[in-house]
């Protein structure tokens, strides 16, 4: 008996008793669904996080005050214009800007939203990835200059002036020192960055020259520094580099700490993989269940066919033709549970993943392996049964009622 035989009688069977082998499937389908569906939810997580620092910046280093010496920290330890300066000399450092931001509001016509103002410069475009969809970004002359120059995001347009179209248009910025005019230079595009969005308690960052934040606030020196590197693979080296030139200027020790997104990428990415790994491993439980169903229904379809079984023996058919039948059934009926599982896993992660605003990613290698592991599951538990029949004996087999 052949391979395509075997699978015939096999769908054979399996077409005959349609329930019970959708009962026998039931536990290969939880499991291998819940597999896929947590691989799928599980890339597109990690997808949306590489993609959201990417967006932040995966080159962007910042160094900044140790605030876990804060008692420590004095006036003379925090960052100047000469320090930007002598960093910026640094090898490997393609742009850089004082970290500098402070709540304030901004109305027009009654109109009023919570913003961050974020000192810039003209490099702070190319370390936070703004794009422009109106007018231009910050300059280094509205910088030198002082100016009363603002940028926003395509959503605060919209909100405050129902429209995108706000260059040369005029918002007050509302302070402690009382309400400032500022003119609007640009409208950079919204993006939906979690990041940013969790920093921010979803406050919008407007980007005003740093200088002028410095006069309205009356400011002389920073908290930290922006650095977007050429290579991120010198992004330990630089920072070593950077925080020592700092301790050197400021004649001081431990003052000062490096973050980068890559070190968080790489932490967020090994978190997200071991508890994939944790929830694909609780789904196996299911598959070892669904195995173990699928042993117990093969016993019973043997019981059901020890006449059959005598009578094959009976013509001659050997040992191994036996085994390989029932090894086939079993087999078959967990690949179509194994299938079912595939195609309801994704259907589960796409509703799952929508629902958190997440692309519901499955690659082929994790479904070749759920197919796999689906036909290794009927094999392994389809043994047993499969031996037990192959060592009947043909005499008790037909005398069997």
């Amino acid at each position: 008996m052949n391979i395509m035989e075997n699978v015939r009688l096999a769908l054979s069977s399996i077409g005959a008793n349609k329930m019970r082998s959708f009962l026998t499937m039931l536990g290969i389908i939880i499991g291998i669904a819940a597999v896929v569906a947590i691989s799928a939810i599980g890339n597109g997580g990690k997808y949306q996080i590489q993609k959201s620092m990417e967006q932040f910046g995966t080159n962007r280093l910042m160094i900044y005050m140790n605030w876990a010496k804060q008692s420590e920290i004095t006036r003379r330890d925090f960052l100047t214009d000469r320090d930007i300066e002598a960093l910026r000399k640094l090898e490997g450092i393609e742009a850089i800007t004082p970290i500098l931001e402070e709540n304030s509001a901004l109305s027009v016509k009654g109109n009023r939203i919570s913003v961050i103002l974020v000192g810039a410069n003209e490099d702070s475009q190319i370390i936070t990835n703004v794009e422009l969809l109106k007018g231009r970004f910050i300059t280094d002359d509205d910088v030198a200059r002082r100016t009363n120059n603002i940028v926003i995001s395509e959503r605060e347009a919209r909100e405050l002036f129902g429209t995108i179209d706000v260059i040369g248009e005029q918002v007050t910025m509302n302070t402690f020192r009382g309400q400032i005019e500022l003119v609007i230079v640009g409208v950079s595009k919204y993006e939906d960055n979690m990041f940013s969005g969790a920093m921010n308690n979803g406050r919008a960052q407007i980007y005003v020259p740093i200088s002028t934040i410095m006069r309205i606030y009356n400011l002389t020196d920073y908290y930290g520094v922006n650095i977007k590197v050429t290579n991120k693979d010198n992004m330990e080296q630089i920072s070593e580099q950077a925080i020592k030139l700092l301790e050197r200027l400021h004649n001081n020790k431990d003052k000062y700490t490096a973050f980068n997104m890559e070190q968080m990428l790489q932490t967020v990415n090994k978190v997200l993989g071991t508890v994939t790994r944790v929830l694909g491993a609780i789904a196996a439980i299911a598959l070892l269940v669904g195995g173990i169903g699928i042993m117990n229904i093969m016993l019973v379809a043997v019981s059901e066919r020890i006449r059959e079984i005598g009578i094959k023996k009976a013509i001659g058919a050997k040992r191994s033709t036996i085994l390989l039948q029932f090894l086939t059934e079993s087999a078959i009926i967990s690949l179509l549970g194994g299938i079912i599982g595939i195609i309801i896993g994704y259907i589960i992660g796409f509703i799952i993943s929508s629902f958190l605003n997440l692309p519901p990613l499955i690659q082929l290698k994790e479904v070749l392996i759920a197919s796999f592991v689906a036909i290794g599951i009927g094999i392994i538990f389809g043994v047993y049964p499969a031996n037990r029949a192959s060592k009947l004996d043909p005499i008790e087999a037909l005398r069997y009622e």
